[in-house]
C-alpha cells in the first residue's frame, strides 16, 4: 500500500504466490486524482522485489484492457486475450520474468 504523509491511502496491490516460481500481481489501483505520478510504478517494483526473495521467477497479472499499455511500459508482456467481465472489460494475461 502507498500512503501520503497524512497516511492517505494513494494505491494498493496484493502479491500472491501461485507456485514457488510464480507471483501474481492482483487488486491493483491508484487513486485517480494520484495517477501518473509514479505511484504504480513504485507499488509494481516492490511487489516484483518481495516475488523475487520468495524465489519467484515470473510474475503475472490480469490487466483491464485501459492498462495494458501501463504495465507494458513496466516491461510486462501479453500472453493472451483472457476474460471479459460485465460483458464490456476485457481482461489481458500478462507476464513478466524477474529473475
Amino acid at each position: 500500500m502507498a500512503c501520503d504523509s497524512e497516511n492517505n491511502i494513494l494505491g494498493v496491490c496484493r502479491l500472491q504466490l501461485n507456485s514457488p516460481t510464480e507471483a501474481q500481481l492482483r487488486f491493483m489501483g491508484v487513486k485517480e486524482d494520484t495517477q501518473g505520478l509514479g505511484i504504480g510504478k513504485k507499488l509494481i517494483a516492490y511487489a516484483e522485489e518481495k516475488a523475487k526473495q520468495q524465489g519467484a521467477k515470473k510474475l503475472i497479472l490480469q490487466a483491464r484492457e485501459i492498462a495494458v499499455e501501463f504495465y507494458k511500459k513496466c516491461g510486462y508482456t501479453i500472453v493472451e486475450k483472457s476474460f471479459l467481465m460485465w460483458d464490456e472489460i476485457q481482461h489481458y494475461l500478462m507476464e513478466k520474468k524477474i529473475d
